[in-house]
């Protein structure tokens, strides 16, 4: 799903973890986009009542390869937590899945570790405030 990101702060803090989940995603390969939207942050909200705050949630989808999981653990996860990420190992038994944090800003990559489906690198922002209610 694409829809743009029509409030300039989120657009103003969306932009360079664009940049960096694009880079992430062309280490792996050839990126397609699954995901690029406009999030209300509280979605129990009623119908009609203006959003408090929104986020950005972009999603990119790579073909895996053999080499997707070491391109994960020798140079993703190394600058990530070298520039101050902090990450969590969430692998399981079938896949290797790395999250990370920073500045209420969230991504993860998710790799099957049989080789199948698509290596998923995604995040969000934090939530950004609305200054009009919009």
């Amino acid at each position: 799903m694409t829809t743009p990101i029509d409030f300039a702060p989120l657009a103003a803090v969306a932009a360079p973890l664009r940049t960096m989940l694009d880079g992430i995603a062309a280490r792996f390969g050839e990126p397609r986009i699954s995901r690029d939207e406009q999030l209300d942050c509280d979605m129990f909200r009623p119908a009609g009542t203006p959003s408090e705050s929104v986020r950005w949630e972009y999603n990119l989808r790579v073909a895996t390869t053999p080499e997707a999981i070491g391109i994960l653990l020798t140079e993703v996860v190394p600058e990530l937590t070298a520039e101050g990420w902090h990450s969590t190992d969430r692998s399981s038994e079938t896949e290797v899945a790395y999250q990370f944090q920073r500045d209420g800003a969230n991504l993860g990559v998710h790799i099957a570790r049989d080789g199948t489906g698509d290596v998923v690198v995604g995040g969000a922002t934090a939530c950004v405030p609305t200054a009009d209610g919009n």
